[in-house]
């Protein structure tokens, strides 16, 4: 087998690429495990564990191609988090309004398709929702009432109306004074999506991408097989399984509300916490779109829903009400789009 061309980036040492311990909280699960040929690896970043199932006869080859995608995980981590002080996305934080800055190639795509998403959901899916969330919350994230006033001045620093976006120069613009932008909602399906690319250059495509325990990718099916094995797992008590499916294209991902969390809608000042939903998930061609879609889903209405998935060619949703609005159980778990067979629990 010819060795594809390696990009010119730090291998992560072996020691990280390796069996780690399964997360407990997991939205979504997979069956491939059951998958004797394949090969598992893992490596901590993002602030989560990224795992990789690459079906390929030489062990080695396969170790190798899954160092290099987490390599590439490694350098969007440093180009992308706001928890590093010399990041795009700080340095984009730290600007004053109108003063343009430079960004690398995957923070400025990674922005634009956040932007994609936040028109797309109508406003639900805002990678500038810190205001509102420091409104909203105490320190220790429990709920707390604001006044009208702090509602208001939270909500005019919302808004990706407040980004302006270069596409010939690969420069953004804040508009307006104390605006913040994050990328955790968006960046990891965005690293999921580099990876595969990585994948297939090492001719690997015979994988699946977890990225932390809520996302999956399919680089592609394994020859025999129909596709992924997916478990649907409620986030209150993840030893419950709510639907199974296979996944054979595309992306699946999760967003779950653990006991004490709150979801802030940010598209108006008269919503704030949204309640009566537990989880949703969300599958669609990309992760990228997976991932930003299944946070919306938390907060856009079962009619929203069910237009966002018409307007949006292979994509699905899933829905699970929480306990407290009278509905919860398997069996008004609600499904919207375009979804084979998925098997609900009784």
């Amino acid at each position: 087998m010819s060795v594809p061309r390696r990009r010119r980036s730090r291998l992560p040492s072996e020691g990280v690429c390796r069996m780690m311990k399964r997360q407990g909280d997991r939205v979504v699960d997979v069956g491939a495990r059951s998958i004797t040929d394949a090969h598992h690896f893992a490596h901590e970043a993002m602030a989560t564990v990224f795992e990789l199932y690459i079906v390929e006869e030489d062990e080695t080859y396969a170790r190798q191609g899954a160092q290099a995608a987490f390599a590439e995980v490694d350098r969007l981590e440093l180009e992308m988090s706001r928890f590093l002080s010399n990041s795009d996305i700080s340095r984009l934080n730290d600007a004053e309004p109108g003063q343009t800055v430079a960004l690398g190639m995957d923070s400025f795509e990674c922005l634009c398709r956040a932007k994609e998403m936040f028109g797309k959901t109508g406003g639900a899916f805002d990678i500038s929702i810190g205001a509102l969330y420091a409104c909203w919350l105490h320190e220790d994230r429990t709920l707390r009432q604001p006044s009208p006033k702090e509602i208001q001045h939270a909500h005019a620093l919302t808004g990706l109306n407040h980004l302006e976006l270069d596409e010939e120069g690969f420069c953004a613009e804040v508009l307006t004074e104390g605006v913040q932008f994050d990328l955790g909602g968006i960046g990891k399906g965005y690293a999921a999506e580099k990876v595969a690319e990585i994948l297939r250059e090492w001719s690997l495509g015979q994988a699946l991408v977890l990225a932390g325990a809520s996302s999956v990718l399919s680089v592609s099916v394994p020859e025999g097989m129909s596709g992924w094995p997916m478990k649907l797992r409620n986030p209150e008590n993840p030893n419950e399984v709510l639907a199974r499916f296979e996944l054979k294209e595309g992306a699946v991902s999760g967003s779950g509300r653990q006991k004490g969390q709150h979801i802030i809608d940010p598209r108006s000042v008269d919503v704030g916490p949204v309640k009566g939903r537990l989880a949703a998930w969300s599958v669609a061609p990309d992760a990228i779109a997976a991932d930003a879609s299944s946070t919306a889903f938390m907060m856009l209405s079962d009619e929203e829903i069910n237009e966002y998935c018409l307007a949006n060619a292979r994509t699905a949703a899933i829905i699970l009400p929480h306990a407290d609005s009278g509905e919860f159980s398997s069996r008004t778990v609600r499904c919207f789009g375009e979804l084979e067979e998925i098997e609900l629990e009784a």
